[in-house]
């Protein structure tokens, strides 16, 4: 049997992850990929931004794609996915962005039971052009995942200008000499193959992040790099104008210290449930499928940043209720 190939995306928090993982199944519309997601926080909401639908331990997506979370050590889900009766010929893994993703490589370098059967194809590492800069003056973690990275796409090239970008091309080869560097724009591929080119070379890679490493040792916070999360859920629908308001205020207030919002909304008035996302201060609505009349019409927020004061959170989103 051939081993299956594995591609793993990550990238600091709304770099474009599950952009691209949409752009690639939409791409690669023939291959039968079995995606595992492996999110930061107590609920994960990107299997649902993926295909809005509800998440299982392993279920089947729409396009005939199958998925589960990472809750468990990776070597039991591997296990679980071979095992299961869905066919596959490609493994998309989705990190979560304030992770190290060098632990999930390693178990496809040295595990030999997981050698047998996968076979690393890249790692994409998306870096985030309107944010990289203080990103990664602030999050060691990104220069981690630039470093392990053999395919880097520089995402989100329509929110700076020539000079911009210019400038983070230089931070990104200087963290990673051996990558190929794509850019990109709303996650889109372009003319670019990204699948199928088992480029990964980790002895070139982590050659470069043993330098790496020594540099940051004693610079590490706890609790992921001081970085928390909350989950909301309001079963009342909010009102539409409220809520664009209020997070509007919340990111410009706070555009230091969040780095992330993203859910599922249920706005008075509206049919379809609302897709929403946001990096620093860059907010996106868009509209999503429509309620079913037996479903449960709930909002799910998650937010990602730091110092967060969630009871005054909690309590400034009840206040958007119709």
């Amino acid at each position: 049997m051939s081993k299956i190939p594995v591609t793993v995306i990550t990238g600091f928090l709304g770099a474009g992850k599950t952009s691209l993982l949409n752009n690639l199944i939409a791409e690669y519309s023939d291959k039968k990929f079995a995606i595992i997601e492996n999110e930061f926080g107590e609920e994960n909401i990107d299997s649902t931004l993926v295909e809005n639908i509800q998440s299982e331990d392993i279920f089947e997506l729409s396009n005939g794609c199958i998925c589960c979370n990472l809750n468990q050590e990776l070597f039991v889900v591997l296990q679980k996915l071979v095992e299961s009766k869905h066919d596959f010929n490609h493994l998309l893994i989705e990190t979560t962005g304030i992770a190290d993703p060098g632990s999930i490589l390693a178990s496809f370098i040295s595990d030999p039971i997981i050698k047998n059967q996968f076979e690393l194809d890249s790692v994409i590492c998306l870096v985030d052009a309107k944010n990289a800069n203080s990103d990664l003056k602030s999050e060691s973690v990104l220069s981690k995942q630039i470093a392990v990275a053999d395919i880097i796409l520089l995402n989100k090239l329509d929110l700076v200008n020539e000079e911009e970008a210019e400038s983070i091309l230089k931070l990104i080869k200087k963290q990673n000499q051996h990558a190929k560097i794509i850019q990109s724009e709303f996650s889109k591929l372009g003319n670019h193959q990204l699948l199928d080119q088992f480029s990964y070379k980790p002895e070139k890679i982590f050659q470069h992040i043993f330098g790496l490493e020594t540099n940051m040792k004693g610079n590490s916070s706890e609790n992921n790099h001081g970085i928390q999360n909350m989950l909301f859920i309001c079963d009342e629908p909010l009102d539409q104008m409220k809520i664009g308001m209020w997070l509007d205020a919340f990111l410009q207030f706070n555009q230091d210290t969040i780095y992330r919002v993203k859910g599922i909304l249920n706005l008075a008035g509206v049919d379809n449930r609302i897709i929403l996302q946001s990096v620093h201060t860059q907010i996106q609505a868009t509209v999503g499928k429509a309620w079913n009349q037996d479903e449960k019409r709930e909002s799910k927020i998650v937010i990602i940043g730091k110092d967060l004061n969630q009871e005054i959170i909690k309590k400034n989103l009840l206040d958007l209720k119709a």
